[in-house]
């Protein structure tokens, strides 16, 4: 089911999109290959390379990683908004939007921040210390000012690119969209592998709320809302348990 408007092209999740396959061209063949391939390889390389950094005492700084991060997303919202407008599609496009989608995203807002005491709680504090997200979390108001900007870039970029385009470049591949979300899902799940395999598991269930999320509003915008405030309450969280347990450590002996 295709729904247009002023706005553009737009999509009904659950049933199959009326996208020609000769629309599936060399601009859709690259982002595909950078979406499914090479970002989840160049996360598990990431992910592999911080852990050796750790173990061997020498972490990179939280600012790099921040502005390398920045530049991933950068080019992934790129190759996402080129491959929209080659389709048609517009990204930020609002049609029909009202109260009841507004409502539907503080209702999935809700559970998102519900996720994040429990998944605290599945960690021991030694282990929740030794996690890399910890390390990584912001700890000064410069800092943090940093990740809101990250959050921001995040939730247009990785909604645009794991629920918009992927899922509308893969429906007539697959012939339905469910399968094209659920593989999105799994990318997005591996692109976050530097914040460990328990918190991957979580992430695709929280994929799979964003892909619901955009199923029910019928706009991107409302996710890339949610994700954006979601990131930036989950890196406020994760920078004041961090300073916690740093102050509640041990004092090396001299």
């Amino acid at each position: 089911m295709v729904r247009s408007g002023s706005s553009g092209i737009r999509l009904d999740y659950l049933h199959t999109r009326n996208v020609p396959m000769e629309r599936l061209n060399l601009a859709s063949f690259i982002f595909l290959v950078v979406l499914f391939v090479l970002t989840p390889r160049a996360a598990l390389r990431s992910a592999r390379q911080l852990r050796q950094a750790h173990a061997a005492g020498t972490p990179p700084p939280r600012s790099r990683i921040v502005l390398s991060t920045m530049f991933a997303l950068a080019i992934l919202w790129f190759l996402a908004a080129m491959n929209a407008v080659a389709m048609g599609s517009n990204v930020f496009s609002v049609d029909g939007v009202g109260i009841r989608e507004v409502c539907i995203g503080v209702v999935a807002f809700a559970l998102l921040l519900a996720a994040i005491p429990i998944t605290r709680a599945m960690r021991s504090p030694e282990e929740t210390r030794r996690r890399m997200l910890t390390s990584l979390a912001p700890r000064t108001r410069s800092e943090f000012a940093v990740f809101v900007a990250l959050a921001i870039l995040a939730g247009i970029a990785e909604e645009s690119a794991y629920r918009g385009v992927a899922v509308w470049v893969l429906t007539p591949v697959f012939g339905g969209s469910v399968p094209a979300m659920l593989l999105s899902a799994m990318a997005f799940s591996v692109a976050h592998a530097v914040q460990g395999c328990k918190t991957m598991a979580m992430i695709f269930g929280v994929a799979i709320v964003f892909h619901l999320l955009v199923y029910l509003t019928n706009t991107l915008v409302i996710a890339m809302v949610v994700h954006a405030a979601y990131d930036v309450v989950a890196a406020y969280a994760a920078g004041k348990l961090a300073k916690a347990l740093e102050a509640s450590a041990p004092t090396p002996a001299i």
